[in-house]
């Protein structure tokens, strides 16, 4: 096993992540903003890793990532400091040349093994921009708490991606097809802001949504040629499904007096609780899709 550790100078806070009322940022403070001069950054080069595994907690604060360099596996970014905090130590670890990653961002945690990984202690309210390696597959476990997290991943090679936010504003893009394939890609929202962009290049196998209270939005463009399944739950969310014109697909829902469910003019019921596109059978892609709308909304539409 080879392990490297790094040792962070102290890094800064970004100010007023949220207001007394419980607002995400304002535009001009999202993560896509470009750090200051005075900003902290490190990295970790590539060495004999063939693949990496991500687990990222962040309790308060604001995340970006985006994709790097090949050689890099990582560029870890702060913004500018406005007061003293502890050093960080970032530890990690390559074993039968997969690349471990743990981030925790604001309370410390440890693994099962009681061994800490990237420890960023003291950090809430912070800001940081997190630049991955396309060269390699990507397994992305991410966690935020209060927030907001702005997850770029275009260009990557994503072999597995599960989020779990709280009161977070979140946006995700695949704006480039994703280079690898996911098997099982799962997105919890909790009271939140969801924002999906050109889902079906993240190239998913099974696709599984679950929103608590918020406003949850997946636009599934991008091209799609084979058979996919989408699981959606909703509480009492409102919820946007936005479906390329091209994409045979096929909704299965369970009407309640409490549950909303909007089909598209191209939608027809072709069984109970069962409505399905009209070029459902001969579109080369196809979605089958099943939702549970509690007593949420839930509206599809072509695009």
């Amino acid at each position: 096993m080879t392990r490297r550790t790094i040792f962070l100078a102290p890094v800064a806070l970004a100010a007023a992540l949220w207001s007394a009322a419980g607002s995400p940022l304002a535009p001009q403070d999202t993560p896509r903003e470009t750090p200051r001069d005075s900003s902290e950054t490190r990295e970790i080069g590539r060495t004999t890793e063939k693949e990496m595994k991500v687990t990222l907690t962040s309790s308060f604060g604001s995340v970006a990532i985006a994709k790097g360099t090949p050689e890099k596996m990582v560029i870890i970014r702060s913004a500018p400091r406005h007061h003293e905090e502890p050093a960080v130590g970032v530890d990690y670890a390559i074993r039968n040349r997969i690349g471990y990653m743990d981030l925790s961002l604001g309370e410390g945690s440890r693994d099962r093994n009681g061994r800490r990984g990237f420890h960023l202690a003291g950090l809430e309210g912070g800001k940081w921009f997190l630049k991955f390696s396309d060269a390699v597959p990507i397994s992305f476990d991410l966690e935020l708490g209060v927030g907001r997290g702005d997850f770029d991943l275009s260009g990557l090679q994503v072999k597995d991606f599960n989020l779990s936010t709280g009161a977070s504003d979140v946006s995700l893009a695949f704006d480039e097809p994703n280079h690898g394939s996911i098997d099982n890609m799962s997105i919890e929202s909790g009271v939140s802001k969801f924002d999906g962009r050109n889902l079906c290049n993240a190239n998913f196998k099974r696709f599984h949504f679950q929103g608590g209270v918020g406003a949850y939005t997946l636009d599934f463009g991008g091209p799609l040629s084979s058979e996919v399944d989408v699981d959606i739950e909703v509480g009492l969310g409102v919820m946007t499904v936005y479906l390329p014109r091209d994409v045979g697909a096929r909704v299965i829902y369970d009407k309640t007096w409490a549950s909303k469910v909007d089909t598209p003019d191209d939608f027809s019921a072709t069984a109970e609780n069962t409505y399905t596109s009209g070029n459902y059978y001969s579109a080369a892609g196809k979605m089958n899709i099943r939702i549970d709308s509690g007593l949420g909304s839930v509206k599809i539409k072509r695009r």
